[in-house]
């Protein structure tokens, strides 16, 4: 005897929702760690983008076009062009569902790079939105602090 359907469908949609509900019960700032050290470190665009981000991703840089594909659209051949970039994380700074990512990127083996701050708003386990702001590491500094 077969099962009826609507047991199946009602099967299939508690499963998909109680898979959707353990992955959401990562904080905001273990999403964004997660999506930095796949993106940023191991330099996985596409992965990251598709697992951590939503599509209707809101952009705020002005240099970059809104939505999660338009970013992978211009990550992907950023990092063929740039083989030697790389990121080191600083510090990850949460509150609410919005996070803070302080790193330093570097383009060339002896670039002295840039401190940027990455802003992102988390929904639902994935992020949502993203404001980015960097400044280039100066040869010289008024203060023996460092930016990082």
């Amino acid at each position: 005897m077969r099962p009826p359907v609507v047991l199946i469908a009602a099967t299939l949609t508690l499963a998909t929702g109680l898979a959707h509900a353990d992955e959401c019960r990562l904080k905001p700032k273990e999403v964004v760690s997660k999506f930095m050290n796949e993106f940023y470190i191991q330099k996985h665009v596409r992965t990251a983008f598709e697992t951590w981000v939503e599509p209707g991703y809101v952009q705020h840089n002005p240099l970059a076009a809104t939505g999660r594909e338009a970013a992978i659209a211009f990550l992907e051949p950023f990092f063929r062009d740039h083989p030697d970039a790389n990121y080191s994380i600083k510090r990850i700074i949460a509150e609410g569902n919005l996070v803070v990512v302080h790193s330093q990127a570097k383009f060339t083996a002896g670039d002295r790079g840039l401190a940027v701050v990455d802003i992102l708003r988390v929904e639902h386990c994935k992020i949502a939105e993203h404001w980015d702001v960097a400044q280039p590491v100066p040869e010289k500094s008024a203060n023996a602090n460092g930016m990082f």
